[in-house]
């Protein structure tokens, strides 16, 4: 077994965020992040709900997958393309990448339920059930150019719980707040 280990500047902010909110933290808790920037430079104010069960959520996905009724839904891509997609969303559903989770396990220190750390870059990742999300100033995005089993996989996707579950990384400097408790990071 590898000996774990967390850069300073990880266990800096596991220490801030245990400190702040570790004790009002117990099960499903909210998360307020204001005034986020992704990536593609939008940004948004999102309330993520932590520590829904997130298999409970993908095994009430499959089962909504399976006995699904297409004719009650209009897609914009063909059915013959929406069943086989449907199909595929099972399947990945019900087989994750063991790999890629093994990997994901090490590289982080876990505070608590959808909240850890990078232990090299001390990033605070949070993560959880998007329950509302505005944005303030839209990003540039590329155009994608998906092939057409994937657009029908996104239609479908949007009609599943956890679609919704999303993941937030918080650099030093950034404040959000948990449980009422305001932590600047």
């Amino acid at each position: 077994m590898e000996t774990l280990i967390v850069s300073n500047k990880a266990m800096q902010v596991i220490n801030l965020v245990k400190n702040a909110v570790s004790n009002s933290i117990t099960g499903v808790s909210f998360f307020s992040i204001k005034n986020y920037t992704n990536k593609s430079g939008e940004v948004s104010n999102s309330l993520i709900n932590v520590g829904i069960d997130y298999i409970k959520s993908k095994q009430q996905d499959i089962d909504f997958l399976k006995n699904i009724n297409l004719n009650d839904y209009t897609f914009k891509s063909p059915i013959d393309l929406i069943k086989d997609a449907r199909l595929d969303l099972i399947v990945s559903l019900t087989s994750p990448d063991e790999n890629r989770s093994k990997g994901q396990t090490e590289a982080y220190t876990n505070i608590f339920s959808g909240v850890k750390v990078h232990n090299e870059t001390g990033l605070l990742y949070v993560w959880g059930y998007r329950v509302n999300k505005t944005v303030i100033k839209e990003g540039e995005y590329k155009t994608v150019k998906s092939s057409p089993k994937t657009i029908a996989k996104n239609e479908l996707k949007k009609l599943l719980k956890t679609n919704k579950f999303t993941q937030y990384a918080i650099e030093i400097g950034n404040t959000i707040k948990a449980q009422g408790e305001t932590i600047e990071l």
